[in-house]
């Protein structure tokens, strides 16, 4: 049994550990799937664009059918988006092996925001798929046409 100052030592250690192994899990740029999309965006207020999402994999891989496939999806202000999260049905091609989306974003408040994607899906070889996380931000200009519905600068900091 540890005692005193040393459990101490050796909980804390073992906390450091669990908290330096657990980011190595998550891939960055996992291997065999790039997820595409424009890292710029531009709209008009009162118009609409197409934020379009597209999954390539490697020869050999699949995106599971079986499986979801999610995207979800925050916007920043001044933009407004219908759905928030999206599945394999919402997809341009549902049936693909990767498929392939097309969100429509609406200009509300003239400025520039961002869109937050995450995309979780099961990516499968032969016999073995494994689960795969992916984030990305896409930069988004809302170009105002009329002065009047240009967003007022932030206020200067204290």
């Amino acid at each position: 049994m540890i005692r005193g100052v040393g459990a101490a030592a050796v909980v804390a250690s073992g906390l450091v550990l669990l908290l330096a192994v657990g980011p190595a899990r998550a891939e960055l740029a996992p291997r065999g799937i790039d997820v595409r999309v424009p890292d710029h965006l531009a709209v008009t207020v009162g118009a609409s664009a197409s934020l379009e999402i597209s999954i390539a994999v490697d020869r050999g891989l699949v995106v599971s059918k079986d499986a979801p496939v999610i995207v979800d999806v925050a916007g920043g202000p001044g933009i407004a988006i219908k759905k928030h999260r999206l599945g394999r049905t919402d997809a341009v091609d549902p049936g693909a092996d990767a498929p392939r989306f097309a969100l429509p974003t609406r200009g509300e408040v003239a400025g520039d925001t961002t869109v937050d994607l995450r995309i979780r899906l099961w990516l499968c070889g032969g016999r073995i798929c494994r689960p795969v996380d992916v984030r990305r931000r896409v930069q988004v200009a809302v170009i105002a046409t009329d002065p009047a519905t240009v967003a007022p600068p932030p206020p200067p900091p204290p």
